[in-house]
């Protein structure tokens, strides 16, 4: 093709490398007024007396608003709704508190420093009641309710099965065990959130506008409109550059709701911009499960069942629903031809920050289970740990292959295609595989620790619900297309131009995309869950198709030629054996609009070459991938090291390589900070111990290896362009992968590796009980 399937260089990144991007805190109206929220200091409490007053009194503070002021806003809506959740959702500003940096009043002040000193002036008498932050504690019987009106911390319980696992599971030759204890991150955008609301009340009909850091404009509108009691199109949010999201800008805030409030109020613009501090105690987090799995397998290594029981957090509330614990119940089973599988988890309610989809979604966590157990029953088989997994994946001629489970939306959960031997095959070959074994051999040797770690699995990507597009041939020739989704830094501005390139056969340069802006597109779903080039892109398809055609029809009536002897070209249509009878896609725009007013229309298509049109995907595509990472752990600091890292990814066609390489290079480098640094800890009172960068440690370039990338496409069935998604498959396989490397390092240490981060202090605890179990049987 001559653009799709081109590694062509993002659009937008000149513009955002001279500064010149436009974010929500570089936008200002005449008058604009800052917001600043006092946030709570407790993990549960109840506020038994606030004192306005002296904030009120302030020089500069416009207003400032309590729970009293507040108690008309709604409840926040739950975004997935589940017939089996028991929903609590935040109120803002509450007289209740149920986590430490909910916020409970608000100053609208002439600038931010005059806000944040009036929140110093507020008092607050709080009620202290019992809380409950740690996961395995709030499952404890008699434990605190993390919500009084609860008869338990319970959300929801989550069961998934196929077959009988636990009768089968006596038919084993092996049976592992392993635990898993994944820790809990931060999304943490290089941007955090941010709003700019506008009360146009002067107008005829008075409308809101809403600049904001989001993921989903489109899902924004909806819930203001809601709450406020005025229509749809009264409400315009716009999402301008947005310095990254991964999960964290997708939920609705209820400063989110309060800002857009308090421009309604003042009848003045309202922004918010929230410091890192704020963003790590309020914004989303995610991750966080404990498991208790078993693997069954025969002599030969083949799976015979699988059990899994699993604890999840779900935070203070539901903002999300609890989508994440239900995909890592759908997705445990992964690329693996599973027979008998149980699956029960049990999400709870605790007095910290909300949990939501964060890159990745629960498929870390599944990614995980079963890879290790593999691991395990590899060491225990005397079989190598790629071999053993080799052995039981899912084959190319299986697609499309019915799991037996449901996924998240409830129905049938189906792969759609694949190849995993390839994987394992590209990966063993690119990755060097054989040459790190002997090379282990050798280090061992010298006395050094290397681990080898290997990972194979999935991501069900490009879910619904649908995007739209519009594509128009302007006079100029320039091609516009506009359409719901928003960007976060994907590319979207290049991946979808070239889609529209490839269909009308004119330069990318000469596509602009248009995208962020409920007034740019009526509807969208949001920009999340690896679905815009799959869902969007294929949006962007269907209406450059349509355009085609109708560019044809109009091209052979002008010029007096049969519409199959017309062929687009480099911004012309003209005729295949004669180039040179043609017309520019600018004069056929212009033509398209018909003749002056008072004359006939009389062209065979309809007016303005422009056609709008919607995909909605009937399943998921599934995105699969193999890892392998190469670490060594120092044997008296017990430093981890990543000396090699290679993956193979299948994400369908890909529409441009060098970005598609370049999401993978990313949500690695996410996935190695969760797998070896990063970790939110709250004390047993809820309070949040890693409140900053200086507690919450993130890798910088230094730590992040250089990694070898590489692709196989295998095009989904399920829609015309074959792709699959991209945005968070990088992420999923390396929390398990680094796992897999360091527990292969020090198991001649007697160290079971079972927690995530793997932290050098970590494997010092494990080392540490080791030495002392040893001593005891000695003595």
């Amino acid at each position: 093709m001559k653009y799709l399937g081109q590694p062509m260089k993002r659009k937008i990144d000149p513009r955002l490398i001279r500064g010149q991007g436009r974010y929500v805190a570089d936008i200002q109206f005449d008058g604009t007024l800052s917001a600043a929220f006092l946030r709570s200091t407790h993990a549960h409490a109840r506020i038994k007396g606030i004192d306005l007053d002296k904030a009120r009194k302030l020089p500069g503070v416009v207003a400032v608003y309590g729970p009293d002021d507040a108690e008309a806003l709604p409840f926040l809506p739950v975004i997935f709704p589940n017939p089996n959740l028991i929903s609590v959702t935040q109120r803002p500003l509450d007289r209740t508190v149920h986590h430490v940096g909910e916020p409970v009043a608000m100053v609208v002040a002439t600038n931010r420093y005059i806000a944040e000193d009036a929140l110093d002036l507020i008092k607050i008498e709080y009620e202290k009641l019992p809380a409950v932050s740690l996961l395995e504690d709030a499952a404890r019987p008699g434990a605190p309710l993390a919500h009084q009106h609860l008869e338990s911390n319970v959300a929801m319980k989550i069961r998934q099965s196929i077959g009988n696992a636990h009768e089968r599971m006596k038919e084993a030759d092996l049976i592992v065990s392993h635990r898993f204890d994944i820790g809990r991150v931060s999304c943490l955008p290089i941007e955090t959130r941010g709003l700019l609301a506008k009360w146009n009340f002067q107008q005829a009909e008075p409308t809101l506008e809403v600049y904001a850091a989001t993921q989903s404009q489109h899902e924004m509108r909806k819930i203001l409109a809601e709450s406020f009691h005025i229509s749809e199109h009264q409400v315009r949010v716009i999402a301008p550059d947005v310095g990254g999201a991964f999960g964290a800008k997708a939920p609705f805030y209820v400063e989110d709701m309060l800002v857009p409030w308090a421009a309604m109020q003042l009848g003045a613009p309202v922004s918010w911009i929230e410091d890192r501090m704020e963003h790590m105690m309020s914004c989303i987090h995610e991750r966080e499960q404990i498991h208790e799995a078993q693997l069954g397998v025969t002599k030969h290594g083949d799976i015979v069942a699988v059990t899994d029981k699993g604890l999840a957090s779900t935070g203070a509330y539901v903002p999300w629903g609890v989508i994440v614990p239900i995909i890592t119940s759908t997705l445990i089973p992964g690329p693996y031809k599973v027979t008998d599988y149980s699956c029960e988890i049990d999400v709870y309610y605790t007095n910290t920050v909300p949990l939501a989809p964060f890159r990745g979604a629960g498929r870390p966590q599944a990614a995980m289970i079963l890879n290790r157990l593999l691991d395990e029953a590899a060491d225990k088989l005397n079989i190598d740990p790629f071999e053993i997994k080799r052995r039981n994946l899912i084959q190319p001629h299986e697609f499309p292959y019915r799991t037996g489970l449901l996924s998240r939306d409830g129905k049938p959960q189906i792969y759609d295609s694949g190849n995993f031997p390839k994987l394992v095959e590209t990966i063993t070959h690119e990755g060097k595989y054989e040459h790190w074994r002997n090379l282990q051999e050798q280090y061992r040797n010298e006395g050094r620790n290397i681990g080898i770690g290997t990972v194979v699995c999935i991501e069900n990507t490009g879910f619904g619900n649908y995007e739209g597009a519009t594509v128009r041939v302007e006079e100029t020739g320039e091609i516009s297309v506009s359409t719901g989704a928003a960007t976060q830094g994907q590319g979207h501005e290049t991946s979808l131009a070239q889609v529209a390139a490839e269909v009308l056969d004119v330069p990318v340069e000469q596509v602009t995309v248009r995208e962020g802006d409920t007034a740019v597109f009526p509807y969208g779903t949001g920009t999340f869950a690896s679905r815009i080039a799959v869902i969007a892109g294929n949006a962007v398809y269907k209406a450059a198709q349509e355009v085609k055609k109708r560019t044809l029809q109009l091209a052979a009536h002008l010029l007096n030629v049969p519409a199959d002897e017309l062929e687009l070209s480099g911004g012309f249509v003209q005729k295949k054996e004669e180039p040179l009878t043609r017309i520019s896609l600018g004069e056929l725009s212009h033509a398209a609009k018909g003749m002056p007013p008072g004359k006939t229309y009389d062209l065979p298509i309809a007016p303005i070459l422009e056609a709008t049109d919607y995909f909605a995907p009937e399943g998921a595509a599934i995105t699969s991938m193999a890892d392998m990472a190469v670490v060594e752990v120092d044997p008296e600091t017990l430093q981890i090291k990543i000396l090699d890292y290679s993956s193979v990814h299948d994400s369908g066609k890909l529409l441009n390589p060098l970005i598609v390489t370049g999401q993978y290079q990313g949500g690695i480098s996410n996935g190695i900070g969760n797998a070896l640094y990063e970790e939110i800890v709250y004390d047993k009172e809820g309070q949040l111990l890693t409140s900053s960068l200086m507690d919450y440690l993130v890798p910088s370039s230094t730590e992040i290896p250089e990694m070898a990338i590489h692709h196989i496409e295998t095009p989904s069935p399920l829609n015309p362009l074959g792709v699959k998604g991209a945005g968070e498959s990088g992420s999923i396989p390396v929390p398990a992968v680094i796992q897999s490397a360091v527990q292969d390092a020090v198991r001649q240490m007697g160290i079971k590796v079972e927690k995530i981060p793997v932290k050098p202090s970590y494997l010092k605890e494990q080392l540490k009980k080791v030495q002392e179990l040893a001593e005891v049987t000695v003595n």
